[in-house]
This record gives C-alpha cells, sequence and structure tokens, in this order.
C-alpha cells in the first residue's frame, strides 16, 4: 500500500467513526477530524478557535507518544499504524485549523496544493518517509519532531496575529 492509499483508507476509516464520548480530548482522540467530517447543523467547528483547539491536538500527540515511547524501549521495532495514521491526521488538522479552516480529505494531492501559513519546514517530504513505514521507530521520531517544530510555529504565529490585532 503506498503513502497516497494509507491515507485514503484511513480517511474512509475516520469518516465513519463515531466517538461515544462528549468530552473534547476523548473525541479528538478517538477521530482527530470528526469534527472535520460530521458536517452536523450546530456541530464544534474547532477551526474557528484555533487558540483553544489546536492545543488538544499536540496534548493527543504527547499523550500517544506516552503509549508508544514504551513499545519501542522493549527493542521492537513497530508500533500501531492507527495511533500513527492518528498522529498524522492530528498533524494535518493543526495546519488546517490555524489557518482557520476544516480538513476536508486527506487526499495527498489535494494537501500538498495547499498553501498552509504555519508549518514545518519540508512537511511534505517528512510526512511522505512517515507514510512509507508508519510503523517504524525512526517514521515515530519523526512525527514528534514535526510536532514538536509545529508547537513553535502555532504558538509564535498565533502571538504575531494577537500583537497585530492589538495595533
Amino acid at each position: 500500500m503506498t503513502s497516497v492509499s494509507l491515507l485514503d483508507a484511513f480517511e474512509k476509516t475516520l469518516r465513519e467513526r463515531k466517538p461515544e464520548s462528549d468530552d473534547r480530548l476523548a473525541v479528538l482522540s478517538e477521530n482527530p477530524l470528526y469534527f472535520d467530517f460530521a458536517g452536523k447543523v450546530g456541530a464544534l467547528k474547532p477551526w474557528e478557535q484555533e487558540l483553544e483547539w489546536v492545543p488538544l491536538l499536540f496534548q493527543i500527540w504527547e499523550n500517544t507518544k506516552e503509549r508508544l515511547l514504551p513499545v519501542f524501549q522493549t527493542r521492537k521495532s513497530r508500533c500501531s499504524e492507527e495511533e500513527m495514521l492518528s498522529g498524522v491526521c492530528c498533524l494535518i488538522a493543526s495546519f488546517h485549523w490555524t489557518m482557520g479552516e476544516p480538513v476536508e480529505t486527506l487526499n495527498w494531492e489535494r494537501l500538498t496544493q495547499k498553501s498552509f501559513p504555519v508549518k514545518p519546514i519540508n512537511w511534505m517530504e517528512r510526512l511522505e518517509f512517515i507514510l512509507l513505514k508508519p510503523t517504524q521507530y525512526h517514521c515515530f521520531i519523526q512525527l514528534d519532531e514535526l510536532f514538536t517544530e509545529m508547537k513553535k510555529q502555532f504558538y509564535k504565529y498565533t502571538a504575531m496575529k494577537q500583537k497585530k490585532a492589538t495595533h
């Protein structure tokens, strides 16, 4: 399965997954793109409140990272593909929500055509690398680095945006 078809298949899974909780963090942990794909009238729109919601995506990755680290510490070379793909979705959602729009699709061609105002350097190449073998340790480390960079860029961007709004 190619990296592109892996994301397409995961999108289908997420579109069908309905979280059972009402807690925002629990919903996003179960399905990071639930609010993007739900399409319900009156549903929450995280992309309209990025300062409140994007940090939740970062928290979900931190929780995932805590679960996955012990797997690699036991010298297993592979982790859960679904957890890594959820992490990738959280990262992609952070790109979209920061610019104030929902994730419409995980189609790689459409994602790579977008111009995100906040993104890690070489994110496309790095995500492609991750998607080729998402269960491997090197990919886990790469995704963690992408989140570290995105977090820094997000907080810098929002601080500059707030500063501009007050002047």
